[in-house]
């Protein structure tokens, strides 16, 4: 990759696409830091599912709230690396907003690795004991031992994990 390009946000989004200079590329990109961030939501429409994904894998280091509403047509994208990424980066880079999305992947995706990977991220970063029902579920339906496993360690945090106080008036 010649200096010019490294300097370039949009060359390096393009330049995700070729597996020679993938890793180089999203090195440099993340370097660029945020500047880089209108380059990296026009890679998230690319034609190329490595681009999408390389731009996914940029946002997990550096999202804001905003670059959610970008991520959230990735959990539907028709590439399940592509899927798995944005699952990772919708569950570290929200809050709340990310539990819906991540209950209609962890039931509905046809990529058992995507459907384990939005469990996980529902087990271990937001867990809540209004899920506890769906963890429950989901481990009496599911024959996936590894599914099942999350879905139990999920209910049982949930269970650990007291509701919110109610606020003092």
């Amino acid at each position: 990759m010649d200096r010019r390009e490294s300097n370039d946000p949009a060359a390096l989004v393009d330049a995700l696409a070729d597996p020679a200079r993938r890793e180089t590329a999203l090195r440099e990109l993340l370097a660029c830091g945020p500047a880089a961030r209108p380059a990296v939501r026009a890679g998230l429409g690319d034609g190329r599912f490595e681009v999408r994904r390389g731009c996914v894998l940029w946002l997990l280091r550096l999202a804001e709230p905003a670059d959610l509403a970008c991520l959230v047509p990735l959990l539907r994208d028709p590439k399940s690396k592509v899927r798995h990424a944005a699952v990772v980066a919708v569950g570290i880079a929200s809050g709340a907003e990310a539990v819906p999305l991540l209950l209609e992947r962890a039931l509905d995706d046809p990529s058992l690795r995507v459907r384990r990977q939005a469990v996980v991220l529902l087990a271990w970063r937001l867990a809540h004991p209004d899920l506890e029902s769906f963890f429950a579920q989901l481990a009496a339906r599911e024959s996936d031992p590894k599914l099942v496993k999350w879905a139990r360690i999920g209910a049982e945090r949930c269970r650990a994990r007291p509701p919110a106080a109610a606020p003092r008036c």
